[in-house]
């Protein structure tokens, strides 16, 4: 009842004094804490996601009920996986994918790509005004890098477009050198990623822990969330209550907000016919035509983008080659133009290929069709559609995961037709209905963006501080406030660099001695039968040698002393040196080191780094269970050592 009152009261003439913007942030609040939030507490079973949109809902209320009493642990408390899966109950109907038949999965693919296709259009003119180009190259940069990636991608569900993170960083590049730049840009970062995600390069985003996909998220939400408020303002500020046009925007914004999260649910649950159609869909068509009914003046896309870029014909289809301000000066200085877009190609192919590569890696847990995608296809397709799309003088893109989850929620992760139809719709509409599509109101998409962004924010994070370890708190703040500020692969990269740090910090302190008594057999000499052994606990490493040469009192032991690795393991080079000192200082003092349970790989280095006769050391007790670890060594040194084998 409340959002009907709502629409009501912000597109009929009412009020008479200035509403102030806090006003306009109540209406929005009051929307959105009015549905229901992404339940991260739980993680339903799989086949509660293939049902209906009703048994969906008496599902999780009934999940919701019997788990009420219990507060799960703090390392369930967010999951961000479960959390983007929430969206299948608040962006409509999710489709079986168990056993889809051929007819319902094409179709529903096809109408999941004209959803998304209308999504693109407000990113794709903003991005391109970024970058500094006409809209009619982002336009084209979506439909061709679009198709491409999707058609050659690590999985279905995934859509790519000009995107706003390769927008910022070519910004520079454009004003400096022009436009004509740009293409040539785009087109060496593909060629970056192809040979990238040839030599498997994409797997390397497994190293990314999951305090950093939080922090990713959670900006990417914000960022999203900055760009749609853009749309609600005129002259640097946001629009009044009290005026026709701010009525109408608000309005419009929250109606399609309402039809997408309950009118077109509801409709399916009702009338068989309209399960095909996606509620993203239904809602901007539907806010679209009351919008022209009743003359609502509210901002098209034609009016955002200029009546030119919706002219249509064929007179506005790209032209295939890189345009001659970038082909000239690379044919008669090809050295100084490639310094000059060599740097911006390589941030945009590491900026493109985190971006699609972390989209990947939600869309896996998203959608369950039991597959997993391929990160080398996913950046090879990339790489392919970024030189294509240069080619034809555009400006680059990327996965973008709020399309990606509109259309994988939509029923558009069933195959990827759905991304080949987005940018043949788009491209259908930019040449054929031109003048139609320029009518639809950006208001209505930022509605449902609104929708794409308050799913998207992991609400369980806020809940997690002072329940996880504070550097992962700190963690997700950092990427959080970097994705924001500057760029995402800079926030990848400054989350992931601060996790291992932090990672190898703790592990450095944590390697530690037990002393006991020990009977030795040598391999020459007599039967030593009580002889000191120091046990070692915890991963010797670059972080904890020194740790680890404060562990032996030299001066104060026996001229005999065992060091037992049974509880250690030896992880690169600076632990071999390690070992190698410490016995050299038992050795300057006449003293004899035994090592027992040392690898056998380590102890054929130990005996190879040695200068000048016999080492101070004996191994021992080397047995054919004590594993092998492949220890990171010096080449020029370690060559010509064999791998032993295992027994």
């Amino acid at each position: 009842p409340i959002v009907p009152t709502i629409i009501l009261t912000l597109v009929l003439p009412r009020p008479t004094k200035t509403m102030h913007l806090r006003h306009v942030l109540l209406l929005f609040i009051t929307l959105t804490t009015s549905l229901p939030l992404p339940s991260t507490n739980l993680r339903p079973n799989k086949r509660q996601f293939l049902l209906d949109q009703g048994r969906i809902a008496r599902s999780v209320s009934s999940n919701d009920a019997d788990t009420a009493g219990s507060a799960p642990p703090a390392s369930q408390l967010e999951s961000i996986v479960g959390n983007a899966k929430s969206l299948s109950a608040n962006l409509g109907r999710r489709m079986d994918l168990s056993n889809p038949t051929l007819r319902t999965k094409y179709l529903t693919a096809m109408t999941a790509g004209l959803a998304v296709s209308l999504a693109m259009v407000p990113e794709a003119v903003s991005f391109s005004f970024v970058a500094g180009v006409s809209p009619l190259v982002g336009l084209w940069t979506t439909v061709i890098l679009g198709f491409l990636a999707a058609l050659f991608g690590g999985r279905a569900g995934i859509c790519s477009s000009a995107s706003g993170a390769c927008a910022v960083v070519v910004a520079a590049l454009c004003a400096s050198h022009g436009s004509g730049y740009l293409a040539g840009c785009a087109a060496l970062a593909g060629l970056l990623q192809i040979v990238a995600g040839t030599a498997g390069m994409g797997k390397l985003i497994r190293l990314v822990p999951h305090p950093v996909m939080v922090g990713f998220v959670n900006g990417l939400a914000v960022v999203m969330l900055k760009a749609q408020l853009t749309h609600f303002k005129s002259a640097g500020k946001f629009l009044s209550l009290v005026s026709n046009e701010g009525r109408a925007t608000y309005g419009c914004a929250l109606l399609t907000m309402a039809l997408v999260r309950f009118g077109m649910p509801k409709l399916q649950e009702n009338v068989e016919a309209t399960k095909v159609v996606p509620p993203t869909l239904g809602g901007v068509v539907i806010s679209a035509a009351m919008a022209r009914l009743f003359r609502w003046p509210v901002k098209t896309l034609a009016d955002v983008a200029g009546a030119e870029t919706f002219k249509g014909g064929l007179s506005v289809l790209p032209k295939i080659g890189l345009p001659e301000s970038v082909w000239t000066p690379l044919v008669n200085s090809p050295l100084e133009t490639l310094s000059i877009i060599l740097p911006y190609a390589i941030t945009m192919a590491a900026v493109g290929t985190i971006e699609s590569l972390l989209t990947l890696q939600l869309l896996d847990g998203i959608i369950d069709d039991g597959k997993r995608g391929s990160t080398k296809r996913e950046v090879i397709a990339q790489g392919i559609g970024n030189m294509a799309s240069g080619l034809t003088g555009g400006i680059g893109g990327c996965a973008l995961i709020g399309q990606s989850l509109i259309n994988a929620q939509s029923g558009g992760g069933v195959s990827r037709l759905s991304g080949m139809s987005m940018a043949l719709f788009l491209a259908l509409g930019i040449v054929s209905f031109a003048p139609l599509l320029g009518q639809i109101p950006v208001v209505a998409l930022a509605g449902v963006m609104l929708l794409v962004c308050q799913s998207t924010f992991s609400w369980g994070s806020l809940r997690l501080f002072g329940k996880i370890p504070n550097l992962d708190a700190f963690i997700i703040a950092l990427v959080t406030i970097i994705t924001v500020k500057d760029d995402l692969a800079k926030a990848v990269l400054v989350g992931t660099i601060t996790s291992a740090l932090g990672f190898a910090w703790k592990q450095s302190t944590t390697i530690s001695a037990t002393i006991s008594q020990t009977k030795l057999i040598p391999s020459s000499g007599p039967i030593l039968p009580s002889v000191k052994s120091y046990n070692i606990n915890g991963p010797l490493f670059f972080g904890s040698t020194q740790s680890f040469s404060r562990l032996f009192s030299v001066k104060e032991d026996p001229n005999d002393v065992v060091i037992d690795f049974t509880g250690s393991r030896v992880f690169d080079h600076s632990a071999l040196e390690a070992i190698n000192g410490i016995a050299d200082r038992y050795g300057s003092m006449g003293k004899r080191v035994y090592l027992r349970h040392l690898s056998r790989d380590c102890a054929s280095l130990l005996g190879k780094i040695h200068d000048g006769g016999l080492p101070p050391y004996e191994v021992v007790e080397l047995s054919p269970n004590d594993p092998y670890y492949g220890v990171a060594t010096r080449p020029e040194i370690y060559n010509d050592i064999p791998v032993p084998k295992s027994g």
